[in-house]
């Protein structure tokens, strides 16, 4: 058969037909000798390698905080420079003299009282239609009309 058969009770890839290489002689003397000193040589370079790195780390870390340091200082100035300027100026004098000033403040008071006088004018009516309002709230209540819950408060001000 091709490919090799396997027997009942045999696992396992079928047997290798290839000759197989013999195995490499064992060193001499002088390869062991050759052989501890490219392994301390090996072992220096590695020192290196491991102080590099190190050095490496250590470089890092002091690049890492001098970056945040800078990073917050960024910021403050950057913050600082948005920030409106204080207004350090001082209102200038008025070429107008301070009897003009005073006449425009009574002007204004004026105006001002005259506007509160015709709202005090107008409470009484205002008072009238709040109770045509209160009346009409009470006769939808006797009416058993359903009215949607959103209006069902109570009014408050019953007069």
């Amino acid at each position: 058969m091709a490919g090799g058969s396997h027997a009942p009770g045999q696992a396992g890839d079928p047997p290798n037909h290839r000759k197989r290489k013999a195995p490499v002689p064992t060193a001499a003397a002088g390869d062991e000798a050759e052989a501890e000193a490219e392994a301390h040589a090996l072992g220096r370079e590695v020192e290196e390698l491991e102080e590099g790195l190190a050095d490496l780390d250590r470089r890092v870390l002091e690049h890492l905080r001098s970056t945040a340091t800078r990073l917050a200082d960024a910021a403050v100035d950057r913050l600082a420079a948005l920030r409106p300027p204080a207004c350090q100026e001082f209102p200038a004098v008025s070429e107008t003299s301070s009897s003009e000033d005073q006449e425009q403040l009574h002007k204004k008071l004026n105006i001002l009282k005259s506007k509160i006088e015709a709202n005090i004018a107008d409470l009484p009516k205002v008072l009238e239609k709040m109770h045509e309002s209160v009346a009409r709230c009470k006769n939808l209540e006797n009416l058993d009309v359903k009215i949607h819950p959103i209006f069902q408060t109570r009014c408050l001000y019953h007069v």
